[in-house]
């Protein structure tokens, strides 16, 4: 009994002696993970231009006329043909007989001439004409009406001319022929060499 008693003993001084290993530290508490998150896309916002502003085609300003002449048969070759100038330069040919160009055209005139048409007819007193000779002193001549507009004015004065009234003034005669020169009306009526050789009198 002794014997085991002291066994006993041994064990429990062994026991008390021996220390018991320190248990390992609890491991640190993984750190929280990192959410990265992507980046807001960075919307710009882009305003359309405004639209042209549509515009009307020009309209086109309407044609006045300043002046215009029609010369009528004869019993001859006398040419037949009106002609037509408008303020914006434009003429209006329309030749019948006895003319080089037969038909419709159309051509211009600078404004140097524009200004010399109106000025024959204010310098040629033509609105203080009577708007008719037609007195049938002398038969077969050629009749002759003209029209003028001064600027400005709303109404048009025409002038119908006979050429056998022996009454009508030669100032006429003279104005009329003064717009076929400035207007150039021998570029389609033909000159009188032109003319002769037509109608075979060259």
């Amino acid at each position: 009994m002794s014997r085991c008693l002291v066994l006993l003993v041994l064990l429990v001084g062994c026991d008390a002696g021996v220390k018991p290993a320190p248990s390992a530290p609890p491991a640190p508490p993984a750190p929280p993970a990192l959410t990265v998150a992507a980046p807001t896309p960075l919307v710009v916002a882009v305003t359309p231009p405004p639209p042209a502003p549509v515009t009307a085609p020009p309209v086109a300003a309407p044609q006045v006329l300043l002046a215009r002449i029609e010369r009528g048969p004869c019993y001859g070759t006398c040419p037949v043909y009106s002609l037509t100038v408008y303020r914006d330069g434009k003429v209006e040919y329309v030749g019948k007989n006895y003319v080089k160009r037969i038909g419709e055209a159309t051509g211009t005139v600078t404004g140097e001439q524009l200004a010399a048409l109106d000025k024959l007819f204010t310098d040629g007193k033509y609105l203080a004409y009577k708007s008719s000779y037609t007195r049938y002193e002398m038969s077969d001549a050629s009749s002759v009406t003209t029209a003028y507009r001064p600027l400005g004015a709303t109404s048009t004065k025409n002038v119908d001319h006979y050429h056998g009234d022996m009454h009508a003034p030669e100032s006429l005669t003279k104005l009329e022929n003064g717009f076929d020169t400035i207007a150039r009306s021998d570029r389609w009526i033909g000159t009188q060499a032109e003319r002769d050789k037509l109608t075979g009198r060259e």
